[in-house]
C-alpha cells in the first residue's frame, strides 16, 4: 500500500457514507460509479493525474454534502442557541433582535453588553468611543 493511498481510502469511506443517504436509483448508481472509478484509478502512478483524481473525488464528496439530507441527530455546521435548555438548530438571530421583539429592554440590551464587555475583555466598557 503506497502513502497516497490511505488519504484515498479516508476520503472513498467518507464518499460512500454520503452515498449511503442517498435513495432508490440515485444510491445504487452512484455506488457503483464510485466503486469503478476508485478501483480502476488504484494502480495510477503519475503523480499529476493522481493528484487530479484526488481533487475530482473531493469535489465530489463536497458535493454530495450539500445535496444529501442529514441524519437525524447528526450535528453539521450551522447556528446552534440554547432556548428553554434545549439545543434549537439555525434560530440565531439578527443584531438586535431581541431588544427589537421586546424580548428585552434597550436598558437591559445595554446593561448586558457593557458586563459582557467587561467579560470578555477584563476592563469596563469605554464611555466615549469615537468609531
Amino acid at each position: 500500500m503506497s502513502v497516497q493511498s490511505s488519504p484515498v481510502l479516508s476520503k472513498y469511506r467518507e464518499l460512500l457514507r454520503l452515498i449511503s443517504r442517498l435513495s432508490g436509483q440515485k444510491k445504487t448508481d452512484a455506488l457503483a460509479e464510485a466503486r469503478t472509478l476508485i478501483r480502476a484509478r488504484r494502480a495510477e502512478s503519475h503523480p499529476e493525474q493522481v493528484l487530479q483524481h484526488q481533487k475530482e473525488l473531493a469535489s465530489k464528496i463536497g458535493y454530495l454534502r450539500i445535496v444529501t439530507p442529514r441524519r437525524p441527530g447528526e450535528v453539521g455546521a450551522g447556528s446552534f442557541v440554547v432556548r428553554d435548555g434545549h439545543l434549537v438548530e439555525g434560530s440565531g438571530e439578527l443584531k438586535g433582535g431581541r431588544v427589537a421583539d421586546g424580548t428585552i429592554s434597550m436598558e437591559d440590551a445595554m446593561k448586558r453588553n457593557d458586563r459582557d464587555f467587561k467579560r470578555f475583555y477584563g476592563a469596563p466598557k469605554p464611555k466615549n468611543i469615537l468609531f
